[in-house]
C-alpha cells in the first residue's frame, strides 16, 4: 500500500470537495468564510459580489485559504476570510490568521530606514559602506537609496540560499553571503529587483540604529503602528495558515519551512489583510513618516539613462485600470511571494482606497485584489443618492 501517496490524498481532500462543488458554476457554494464584522449597508452590494469574486478565484487558483480586506477613508469596511488555514484537519480561515507577506517586507524595511533619514542618522545618498564599513569594495560604489530601488547591480537571492536553512542571528551575519558576488552592472544602468538588496537595508538599519534589526522594526514600526499581528516568521507562529505549494507536479502539498532569519528584511514577516491596510493608511495619511519622506518613497526612481523604473523607496508606483470603462488610476503596491503564501496590498490615492489579499500558498492574487477594488471604486461612484459620478 502506498501509503504516502494516501497521505497527499487526505491532504486534498478538502480542496477537492471545495472544487467539486463549484462545478455547478456557483462559486459561492461550499467554501467557509468568516467575517470581521458585518459590513455596513452602503457596503453591502460591494461586499456581496466581492465575496463571489474570492470564491470563484479560490476556485480557479485552487487555494486553500485566501483572506481580503479593504479600507475606505482611513476605516476598514470589509475584511473576510475564506476557505482553511489547514486542510488535512479543515480548520477555517479567520480574518485574524497569519499568511506570508513576503516582499511586502520590503515597504515595511523601507519604513524603518525612513524613520532613520528623518532623524538624520542615515543619509540615502552616502555609499553604503558608510553605515557597513566591513562591506568589501567593489568595483563600483553604491549608496542605500540604490539598494532601496534595486539599481545598485546586486543580483536577486540565489536558489542555492533559498533552499538554504541555515540561520542568521542578526542582519549583519547576512553580508558575507552577498560580499561573495561581483556587481552584475554599474548602479543606476538597470532595474534587477534584489531580495540580497534588502537584506543590505536590512542590515543597514540595525549597523544605523545600533540596536538588533527586529528590535528597531517592533518598537519604532509594528509597536507604533499598532501592528499586534504582523511578526516574524520563524515556522512556529500558532495562528499561522499552513503553508501549501503546487509549484512542483502540480500537486498540492505542504510546504517546506524556510530559515528565514537571513532573508527577514526582505520577506519574513507574516501578517493580516487589515493590518497592512492599515500600514497602507499610514503611508498614505503619512502617519509614521513624514509627508516629504513619503513623496520620496513614492517617486520611482531614474536610471543613468533618465528612465523611470516605476519603483522608489520599496514601494511600486503605477496605475492600474478598475472595470472595463473606467480610465487607470493612480496607485502604489508591493506584492509578496514566498513558498507557501502570496501576498498583495495596493494602495489607491485618488479613491483614498487600501486593499490587501493574502493567501497560504504561491499563487498569484494580484488579479483578485484589483477585481476587489473595482468593484469598491463602482460603488464609490453611484453615492447613497443613486446619481452616478462622472469622475
Amino acid at each position: 500500500m502506498n501509503w504516502k501517496r494516501l497521505a497527499t490524498m487526505a491532504l486534498v481532500a478538502p480542496l477537492v470537495a471545495m472544487l467539486v462543488a463549484c462545478t455547478d458554476q456557483n462559486p459561492t457554494q461550499g467554501i467557509p468564510s468568516n467575517l470581521l464584522a458585518p459590513p455596513a449597508t452602503e457596503y453591502v452590494e460591494a461586499v456581496d459580489s466581492a465575496q463571489i469574486a474570492a470564491r470563484a478565484s479560490m476556485a480557479e487558483l485552487s487555494l486553500p485559504g485566501v483572506s481580503v480586506a479593504v479600507g475606505l477613508g482611513g476605516e476598514i469596511v470589509w475584511a473576510e476570510a475564506f476557505g482553511w488555514t489547514d486542510l488535512s484537519s479543515q480548520t477555517p480561515a479567520t480574518p485574524q490568521t497569519l499568511y506570508p507577506a513576503g516582499s511586502i517586507s520590503k515597504p515595511l524595511t523601507a519604513t524603518a530606514a525612513g524613520l532613520l533619514y528623518e532623524r538624520g542618522l542615515l543619509d540615502f545618498d552616502l555609499p553604503i559602506r558608510e553605515y557597513l564599513p566591513n562591506f568589501p569594495e567593489k568595483r563600483w560604489t553604491f549608496t542605500t537609496a540604490q539598494v532601496m530601488g534595486h539599481i545598485a547591480g546586486l543580483r536577486n537571492l540565489g536558489s542555492y540560499k533559498e533552499l538554504s536553512n541555515v540561520p542568521c542571528e542578526n542582519g549583519v551575519e547576512m553580508m558575507p553571503d552577498i560580499s561573495e558576488d561581483t556587481l552584475l552592472n554599474e548602479p543606476g544602468e538597470r532595474f534587477r529587483y534584489s531580495n540580497y538588496g534588502y537584506m543590505l537595508a536590512g542590515a543597514v538599519v540595525e549597523a544605523v540604529s545600533g540596536e538588533p534589526y527586529l528590535d528597531f522594526m517592533q518598537r519604532e514600526v509594528f509597536d507604533a503602528l499598532g501592528l499586534i499581528r504582523t511578526v516574524p516568521d520563524f515556522g512556529t507562529v500558532p495562528e499561522a495558515a499552513t503553508k501549501y505549494d503546487r509549484r512542483a507536479f502540480r500537486v498540492m502539498r505542504r510546504a517546506h519551512e524556510r530559515e528565514m532569519n537571513c532573508a527577514m528584511a526582505a520577506g519574513g514577516f507574516l501578517s493580516t489583510p487589515s493590518e497592512l491596510v492599515r500600514f497602507g493608511f499610514a503611508m498614505l495619511y503619512a502617519e509614521i513618516l513624514q509627508q516629504e519622506t513619503v513623496d520620496l518613497f513614492w517617486t520611482p526612481m531614474r536610471l543613468n539613462s533618465g528612465w523611470e523604473t516605476g519603483y522608489g523607496y520599496g514601494w511600486g508606483i503605477g496605475t492600474v485600470t478598475l472595470g472595463e470603462n473606467a480610465g487607470r488610476a493612480p496607485h502604489v503596491s508591493h506584492g509578496g511571494s514566498v513558498v507557501g503564501g502570496r501576498a498583495r496590498l495596493m494602495i489607491l490615492p485618488e479613491e483614498d482606497m487600501v486593499i490587501a489579499v493574502m493567501t497560504n500558498t504561491s499563487a498569484d492574487v494580484y488579479y483578485l485584489a484589483r477585481r476587489v477594488a473595482t468593484l469598491f471604486r463602482e460603488y464609490g461612484n453611484y453615492r447613497s443618492d443613486g446619481v452616478g459620478s462622472t469622475q
